[in-house]
C-alpha cells in the first residue's frame, strides 16, 4: 500500500495552513468591511439629527399608535351617539310638548295611523304613509328619524333573526297595543336611537276609511 512520504505530508499540512491563513483573513476582512459601513452609517444618522431606534423601542412606537388610534375612533362614536342621544330627547320633548294625543296631531296637520286590524292609534308621521319609499326586500314603508316625525305607539316586541338574500338580518319589532300584530320593525335596540323605521307592509293606514272597525283613540 501507499504511504506518503515525510517530505508529502510536510507540503501537505503547509497548503493546509495556507488555507486557513486565508479564510482568516477573509473573514477579518468582511469584519472589517461591516464595522466600515455600520460607522458610515451612524455617521450619516448623527447628521441627520435622528435617533436610531431599537426593535423593542419600534414595536412599542406601533403599539402606542395603535391604541391611540381605537381611542380616537371610540372617542368619535361616543361622540356621536352623545349627539343622536340628545337629539332624540329633544324629539322626544318635542313629541310629549306638542303632539301629546291623536287629536292634537290632526289639528297640526300631521298623519295618525292605525294598525288595520283593529283600528289602534299607532304612529303619528308628518307624512303620508303612501309617499313613503318602498324597501325592496319586503315591501315595508321606510320612514327616515332624521326627517321626518316618527312617534310610536306601540308595545315593543322581542328581536327576531330574518334570513335575506346577503345573510342574516336583525329585527327589533313593534307590535300593537290592542290586537299584538306586527306593525313595524328597526335595526337598532328599542332603547336606542336610529335612522329608519320600517313600517311592515299593509300593517298601517293613515285614512280612517280603510278601516273595517271604529279608530281606537286611546294612547
Amino acid at each position: 500500500p501507499y504511504r506518503p512520504t515525510a517530505s508529502a505530508m510536510s507540503k501537505s499540512h503547509s497548503v493546509l495552513d495556507e488555507i486557513e491563513k486565508d479564510d482568516e483573513e477573509e473573514d477579518v476582512g468582511e469584519m472589517n468591511e461591516r464595522e466600515k459601513l455600520t460607522k458610515e452609517v451612524k455617521k450619516m444618522i448623527e447628521k441627520s439629527g435622528k435617533k436610531i431606534k431599537t426593535l423593542a423601542e419600534h414595536k412599542a412606537e406601533v403599539q402606542q399608535k395603535k391604541e391611540l388610534q381605537k381611542s380616537e375612533a371610540q372617542s368619535r362614536r361616543e361622540a356621536e351617539e352623545r349627539i343622536n342621544r340628545a337629539q332624540a330627547e329633544r324629539t322626544v320633548r318635542k313629541w310629549e310638548k306638542n303632539f301629546t294625543s291623536e287629536d292634537n296631531a290632526a289639528d297640526d296637520g300631521l298623519k295618525v295611523c292605525y294598525c288595520k286590524h283593529c283600528g289602534q292609534y299607532s304612529m303619528i308621521l308628518d307624512v303620508a304613509i303612501s309617499t313613503l319609499p318602498i324597501r325592496k326586500s319586503d315591501g315595508s314603508r321606510v320612514v327616515n328619524e332624521k326627517k321626518h316625525v316618527c312617534r310610536r305607539n306601540m308595545v315593543e316586541g322581542q328581536a327576531k333573526l330574518v334570513k335575506r338574500k346577503k345573510g342574516l338580518e336583525r329585527q327589533y319589532r313593534f307590535s300593537c297595543k290592542q290586537c299584538g300584530l306586527f306593525l313595524c320593525y328597526r335595526s337598532v335596540p328599542h332603547d336606542q336611537p336610529g335612522k329608519y323605521t320600517y313600517i311592515v307592509k299593509d300593517a298601517l293606514t293613515d285614512n280612517p276609511g280603510d278601516l273595517k272597525t271604529t279608530p281606537v283613540m286611546n294612547s
